[in-house]
């Protein structure tokens, strides 16, 4: 494994541990819903620490974001490290089991490396530019799925202040949508096969980075919803394998957007 891969990985699983202790405190101590979500930021600042730790240690010259709202990529020169300790926050708060610490490395302006890891699982999907994607050490390819309407899709969607898409999202034409929350393990389970496809908007940067790479080393294609490569602007995302990718698209395109 490359040097700094392997930083990646130590930081991730460091922050992984912190957020089992924090999970198992969570069951044992029954928090009241009214502090739950203190608890869960609590759990969010530890397990960043952790990982920065790890990584600044190894790299004190190399900057680390930790909230991924960067703009322009190509405005970075050299390494630019983002953690993101807890996608799935909420899931996390309530003892949902689908979250995941995700670390990306970007080299002048474009994504390196990422590792995602899921704790509770303890599955570590990773990739190298180049290099291919790996589930816990095993390489890993998109489905191999060709009929859109037989698909599995991610949903990435944020319906709390969009009732349109709420309405209209079973009409994309595939087989079934699961939201699971978060969204680096969506794009995680399209680089793995388990699911087909992944769509959503209003995603954070940081998370998209860390997906994408899995899913484009893994042999699946990633646009924005008009096929652009602008995703980390838009903030909108379709993934999938490439036998249902222009299907997808469509479909999306033309019941979605506006």
């Amino acid at each position: 494994m490359h040097p700094m891969l392997n930083i990646a990985v130590k930081a991730a699983r460091r922050s992984g541990t912190v957020l089992n202790r924090f999970s198992l405190d969570l069951e044992r101590v029954n928090i009241s819903r009214q502090s739950i979500r203190g608890y869960a930021d609590e759990a969010y600042r530890v397990a960043e620490e952790s990982a920065i730790d790890v990584i600044s240690r190894a790299y004190p010259d190399h900057i680390i974001s930790m909230d991924g709202n960067f703009v322009d990529l190509n405005a970075h020169k050299g390494f630019l490290w983002i953690v993101c300790p807890i996608d799935g926050l909420v899931n996390f708060a309530y003892g949902f089991p689908f979250y995941a610490v995700s670390i990306v490395l970007i080299q002048n302006g474009r994504v390196l490396q990422s590792v995602v890891y899921d704790p509770v699982r303890n599955e570590l999907f990773t990739s190298r530019r180049g290099s291919g994607s790996f589930l816990n050490n095993r390489r890993i390819r998109v489905s191999g799925h060709i009929v859109f309407s037989d698909a599995l899709i991610g949903d990435g969607f944020d319906y709390i202040n969009n009732n349109d898409f709420l309405c209209k999202k079973s009409t994309i034409g595939c087989l079934s949508t699961r939201k699971i929350g978060s969204v680096t393990l969506g794009l995680a389970y399209v680089a793995c096969g388990r699911l087909d496809g992944f769509y959503g908007n209003g995603i954070d940067r940081n998370h998209l980075a860390a997906g994408s790479i899995l899913v484009s080393e893994a042999g699946g294609l990633i646009t924005d919803f008009y096929g652009d490569q602008r995703w980390l602007e838009s903030k909108e995302i379709i993934a999938a394998t490439p036998k249902i990718f222009t299907t997808f698209k469509s479909n999306v395109n033309k019941f979605l957007v506006v």
